[in-house]
């Protein structure tokens, strides 16, 4: 095959592994850094002050609604001209972005100067200064302003199919900046420190990127110009994620602040510390499946249903195959991991991290289903539910974390999400796909069960032979750990033993493969 042959990168198998494997590698630079940085601000900074970076990255992270959705709509639109090789509208649509982000992020900075001063009114800093709070709110406004500038080569690459590159600026910039921000802790450079590297690193990675637009696409904001009208398609395309996201940062985000608020702000840190393992269950699932947005563009240009449908299906039972034995796993061997990384756990941990594993496994079918709908243009039809959902879910929050403490948030999101990430937004993408909803229950659901089966029972009989008593000792803690570890690599390996069996979409390009070395 030429290179002229070669398939467009959203449309090429070897390109996704490419982007999925890279995007993985990321992911477990980030895990294990952030791992390294929580303890470290634990130990030197105090569960206060922990507490207080959380809830002001939060807040923080509010800004993120001044994107509109735009930058997902340059990810889409990017996606479906590289399908049809349009530079031209390639490099306008860079150009927009870059002048409406350069806007948004000069408001974002402004909105933090303004809500400084207020900070100690509405939270309980304890015996943090409220200057500092104050500064370091601001510092993170002006890494605002960075990221978003950053979000436009960041797009323009995932759109374009090249995930990959843009995994590995940002793994390089992780590292960077993270390793930055224990050297500032640990010379006792605060939230301050804290604060300014942060921004250091997303200079780093907006101008590394920036330097591979052109090579990627063939367009550059130097070969485009502003155009008005493309900018009023794109905020009507991301104003639908805008509201998505709202919906999202109502039911979820305000997790935090719902804690700070209610209760004293260090109880913000057992949450948050819970937060991190449902995190790393959610990015662990849904690292690879992402990168599917633009393909789902790229296959709605091309009007192939077919491919689309089955990659959906498959999405949905690549996450759920890899959660539920994680979920089973920390269950059982949660408390002493806990331990092994952390030294002294804050009370309660435990208990709301195993709520906010079963949470995360039940969003994932909504998630895929986010990513095919924005993919496809279609997501329209997830801004009533998930305004909805908002509502109800933050109300179940505020009530359960008045009775249950800081584990209500995740108590309170049950029920909302049971019904709407579960079963309701899978039935709407069916319909979309005319796709029965039987044959996606029996090609996304059902092969999960053996490995959950597995997973089961193997957890079962590690805490019969290697009971764990207490979990207080270093050898508990690495037992625990590596039991985890077997646990879902035996779950895997099932899902990929019944998949080589029964697909013939997994097994023959193996076999096919093999057949050619051999010869």
């Amino acid at each position: 095959m030429t290179a002229a042959d070669q398939p467009p990168a959203n449309a090429s198998g070897r390109q996704f592994v490419r982007n999925a494997a890279s995007s993985y590698a990321n992911l477990v630079i980030g895990i294990i850094l952030s791992l390294v940085l929580t303890r470290v601000i634990l130990r030197h900074l105090g569960a206060g002050t922990y507490g207080l970076w959380i809830v002001l990255l939060s807040i923080v992270g509010y800004l993120a609604l001044l994107d509109t959705g735009v930058s997902t709509a340059v990810v889409q639109r990017v996606a479906r001209l590289s399908a049809v090789g349009d530079r031209e509208e390639t490099a306008d649509v860079i150009r927009t972005s870059l002048v409406f982000f350069s806007a948004t992020g000069t408001i974002a900075v402004l909105v933090t100067v303004a809500v400084a001063p207020y900070l100690s009114s509405f939270l309980h800093l304890g015996d943090v200064s409220g200057t500092v709070a104050e500064r370091t709110l601001v510092i993170l406004g002006v890494m605002t302003l960075v990221k978003f500038i950053g979000s436009v080569p960041s797009a323009v690459l995932f759109g374009a199919g090249r995930g990959d590159r843009q995994a590995q600026i940002g793994g390089v910039g992780l590292i960077v900046t993270q390793v930055a921000q224990v050297v500032v802790v640990l010379a006792g450079g605060g939230l301050v420190g804290l604060a300014l590297v942060t921004v250091g690193g997303a200079l780093f990675s907006l101008f590394a990127m920036s330097g591979l637009i052109r090579r990627a696409t063939g367009s550059s904001v130097h070969d485009g110009r502003f155009r008005r009208a493309l900018l009023v398609d794109l905020l009507r395309f991301g104003s639908r994620n805008t509201a998505i996201a709202v919906g999202g940062i109502i039911a979820y985000s305000l997790d935090a602040l719902v804690i700070g608020l209610i209760l004293p702000v260090a109880q913000v840190a057992p949450y948050d510390i819970a937060l991190s393992t449902a995190n790393l269950t959610r990015n662990l699932t849904t690292q690879g499946t992402d990168m599917l947005l633009p393909t789902y563009a790229h296959f709605e240009t091309a009007e192939d249903a077919g491919r689309q449908g089955w990659l959906f299906s498959k999405a949905v039972m690549a996450s759920l195959a890899i959660s539920i034995p994680m979920l089973i796993a920390l269950a059982a061997f949660g408390e002493p991991i806990l331990k092994l990384w952390l030294g002294t756990v804050p009370p309660q941990t435990y208990k709301i991290m195993i709520a906010l594993g079963l949470v995360t496994a039940l969003q994932l079918p909504g998630h895929q289903c986010f990513i095919f709908l924005t993919g496809v243009g279609r997501n329209q039809v997830l801004i009533r539910l998930s305004l909805l959902g908002a509502a109800l879910n933050l109300a179940g929050s505020v009530a359960a974390t008045f009775w249950l403490g800081p584990v209500g948030p995740a108590i309170g999101s049950l029920p909302v999400v049971l019904v709407l990430d579960f079963f309701v937004l899978p039935v709407l993408v069916c319909r979309h796909l005319e796709l029965p909803f039987a044959a996606y229950a029996r090609g996304a659901l059902l092969p999960v069960v053996p490995g959950a089966l597995v997973a089961g029972i193997l957890t079962a009989l590690f805490l019969v032979v290697h009971p764990i008593h207490g979990g207080s000792t270093l050898r508990d803690g690495v037992q625990a750990a590596a039991s985890a570890t077997i646990v879902v690599v035996a779950a895997l390996a099932t899902l990929l033993a019944v998949l080589f069996r029964v697909e013939p979409q997994f097994r023959d390009p193996l076999v096919a493969r093999l057949r050619r070395r051999r010869s």
